[in-house]
């Protein structure tokens, strides 16, 4: 019988808005990474799996180094937690907003997608806070006006 308390809603609602409001000001990996599981955890991108803290580093440092002006607009949150509160399931649909500049173009261009992803969110042993265990990016949508990812 697990002594961690049940996972609740709330908690992962408030997790999942904080992860992008992190991600939008690009902030430092010592911020990110307790809000991802540190055993077993696995990433799914388009050019990429990740699995562990070290993958998730490397990808983290190449992606703020690619896109700038990012910004997540949360347009679906569905989250299930399961009935025991071990875990909850988590559907969303964010907008994804960003810069790129790719040398010697004169100017930068807009990437603009719908990104439905599905999460898997346990409570971490060591810290008792929820963590993303599975991250998978689903589909990604552009949306008018965006430039080619």
């Amino acid at each position: 019988m697990s002594s961690l308390a049940p996972l609740t809603e709330a908690e992962v609602r408030d997790m999942v808005n904080t992860w992008y409001k992190k991600l939008d000001v690009h902030a430092p990996e010592y911020e990110m990474l307790p809000m991802l599981a540190d055993q077993g955890l696995e990433m799914v991108f388009p050019e990429a799996t990740l699995r562990g803290w070290a993958d998730f580093e490397l990808w983290f440092q190449g992606v703020i180094r690619i896109f700038f002006d990012e910004v997540h607009t949360m347009k679906d949150l569905n989250i299930k937690v399961s009935p025991d509160g071990s875990q909850a399931d988590v559907k969303l649909c964010v907008i994804w907003e960003a810069s790129r500049w790719k040398p010697p173009a004169a100017k930068s261009e807009r990437l603009m997608f719908d990104a439905y992803q599905t999460w898997l969110v346990k409570r971490s042993p060591e810290s008792g806070k929820p963590v993303i265990v599975k991250y998978v990016v689903d589909k990604l949508d552009p949306r008018p006006g965006s430039a080619p990812l």
